[in-house]
């Protein structure tokens, strides 16, 4: 557990970035700070690394105050992602990974088997080992920063806007991913951003923040977006912000209209494929041929906002519920979506499950995913690391 005992921090020129706040960060959790800019967001993270020492107040870690412990290696036993990265471009991904394992005195062999097993933990290809990070694109080198801060199995992780520098399809996988890893590995997570929707989709508490670090409203997401604390919280918040509630409810609790054959809705026909894959809508009462895009969603994945959206698009103003591999599984309307919503606790859509290939079309079960292969060795062994310290 992470706790914030009265911390406070005043600049040498008596500017307050932060003053005297009290947080508690539970363990196994994703805890959000969020705010508009110059908040004190960044600084209240940087405490707990210690790369900003409080002026005031106290930093604990699972009860040890981190203003005594050593700062070297404090931090190497935090995880720690910025924006961009911050990757060394003079190493490869694999020795970028091993950072920490190798400052920790791990030998070589080691330090890299393990960056070869969070490769693919992140979801990157094997062969992504040998490449220098200008090699990568974006989000590839935001999962090589995930992969290094995990690289020591820390059991802190500390995340600075690392997907605020990514465009949005992007950002919206590496979201998932991060929920994903998280489900599997129970990290006590300090998450900062400026972005509210990003704030309830990953959070299980969200630290809404005022100047100077003032805590505004600390809240589950569904009780931040239901009940904002007062007109500041509900303006920052926004006025969508019903809709983004929609976004914490799993889109499989709407009720579906099931897939036959000649199915209608008004005067529109879905057209299938001999799959059962859904080519477009056709407007037969107006004696139109022309095929219009189909909305579809994964009720096994997505949110009701999803559903929503895809409803919305369609030009029948339904949705198509698909399977993974892309067949129909039935139809929802508008209205029932909306009906989905019912008065309990939202709480956050669990991860997408790895979706079967192509090839397993006829699995029982669509969404199972397939057992991985043991991974490739993804470097030579006898390629010396870069650096004759061995990344130290």
């Amino acid at each position: 557990m992470i706790r914030f005992e009265g911390a406070g921090k005043r600049h040498p020129d008596g500017t307050i970035a932060v003053e005297g706040l009290d947080l508690e960060v539970p363990t196994g959790r994703i805890t959000v700070l969020v705010g508009p800019s110059g908040c004190g967001k960044t600084t209240l993270l940087r405490m707990v690394n210690r790369m900003v020492e409080p002026t005031s107040g106290r930093v604990l870690l699972d009860g040890a105050d981190v203003a005594k412990l050593e700062p070297a290696k404090l931090r190497r036993g935090i995880g720690y992602v910025i924006q961009q990265a911050g990757l060394f471009p003079h190493r490869k991904v694999i020795d970028n990974i091993a950072t920490v394992p190798y400052l920790l005195g791990w030998d070589r062999k080691k330090a890299r088997a393990r960056a070869a097993e969070l490769l693919e933990l992140v979801g990157l290809a094997p062969e992504t080992a040998k490449r220098y990070p200008f090699q990568l694109s974006g989000g590839q080198q935001q999962r090589v920063g995930v992969a290094r801060a995990l690289a020591a199995d820390p059991p802190v992780l500390l995340m600075d806007e690392p997907f605020s520098a990514v465009d949005p399809v992007v950002r919206a996988g590496l979201q998932e991913e991060l929920l994903r890893l998280q489900s599997e590995l129970r990290k006590t997570v300090l998450f900062v951003t400026h972005d509210i929707e990003e704030a309830v989709r990953l959070g299980d508490q969200v630290v809404v923040l005022r100047e100077h670090g003032r805590i505004a409203q600390l809240a589950d997401p569904h009780t931040l977006l239901t009940s904002p604390a007062d007109d500041g919280v509900a303006a920052f918040l926004g006025r969508d912000r019903g809709l983004r509630g929609l976004g914490l409810r799993p889109a499989k609790a709407v009720r579906l209209r099931p897939v036959g054959e000649g199915l209608r809705h008004g005067g529109w026909e879905l057209v299938l494929d001999d799959d059962r894959r859904p080519i477009g809508w056709i407007d037969r009462a107006a004696g139109a041929t022309d095929l219009q895009p189909v909305g579809g969603y994964r009720p096994d994945a997505d949110t009701l906002r999803a559903a929503l959206d895809a409803a919305v698009l369609s030009p029948a103003g339904v949705a198509v519920a698909l399977d993974a591999d892309g067949r129909a599984l039935g139809t929802a309307s508008r209205e029932a979506v909306l009906a989905a919503l019912t008065p309990v606790t939202m709480t956050k859509a669990e991860p997408a499950e790895p979706s079967a290939s192509a090839g397993s079309a006829k699995s029982a079960d669509p969404a199972a995913p397939e057992d991985p292969a043991d991974p490739a060795d993804p470097a030579d062994p006898e390629e010396p690391a870069d650096g004759a310290d061995g990344g130290r």
